[in-house]
């Protein structure tokens, strides 16, 4: 089993100034999401994320991790809609 960040377009209260501007001193996504701000449908950045992993490390069972930003700072309807189409997608 293999994660594949996700790039799902939330943001962060510490970055939309709700909270904090700026963002946070350690959080730098393309340091740790290679497809950090990916603008493509969730379900082609698995696809094409699963792809580039089971190449590279030979794995052949996946999970969504929803990575960039604050992966629950979202309206709970929002959220609920993107985790039931990661959860419905091919592992």
């Amino acid at each position: 089993m293999h994660k594949v960040a996700l790039d799902a377009g939330f943001t962060c209260p510490n970055r939309d100034g709700s909270k904090g501007i700026g963002g946070c001193t350690f959080c730098n996504n393309k340091s740790f999401a290679p497809g950090a701000r990916d603008p493509a449908p969730l379900a082609a950045q698995f696809d094409r994320a699963r792809g580039r992993i089971a190449r590279r490390t030979g794995a052949r069972r996946f999970i969504a991790y929803f990575q960039a930003y604050t992966n629950t700072y979202a309206h709970v309807d929002e959220l609920r809609a993107l985790y039931d189409a990661a959860l419905a997608a091919p592992t």
